[in-house]
């Protein structure tokens, strides 16, 4: 059955939120020997995203995602990747 609407909206609010915070996500990736830091800053975000989701999702629903719901947690990620990849290279170009 996939996500419910709840559910998609607690996700995306996951995603605005750390995407007012830069920092703490830009911060960590910087500190470590990387050869493409936007793409390594990028695989942090979606595992803060996720971490903060799927903690909130277990303490909600007392149960982990399901296949159908991970798919749409996936495909929800993927659509705003290229937001989430712009907020990084605007940060880290700042000067």
């Amino acid at each position: 059955m996939g996500l419910d609407m709840i559910e998609e909206k607690n996700l995306n609010d996951i995603i605005t939120y750390s995407l007012d915070y830069p920092k703490m996500v830009i911060s960590e990736a910087k500190e470590w020997p990387v050869t493409n830091i936007e793409d390594f800053a990028t695989g942090l975000y979606v595992g803060y995203i996720g971490g903060v989701f799927f903690d909130g999702f277990l303490k909600r629903n007392k149960r982990f995602l399901d296949s159908e719901e991970y798919s749409d947690f996936h495909g929800i990620i993927s659509k705003r990747t290229t937001e989430i990849k712009l907020k990084i290279q605007a940060h880290l170009h700042k000067k």
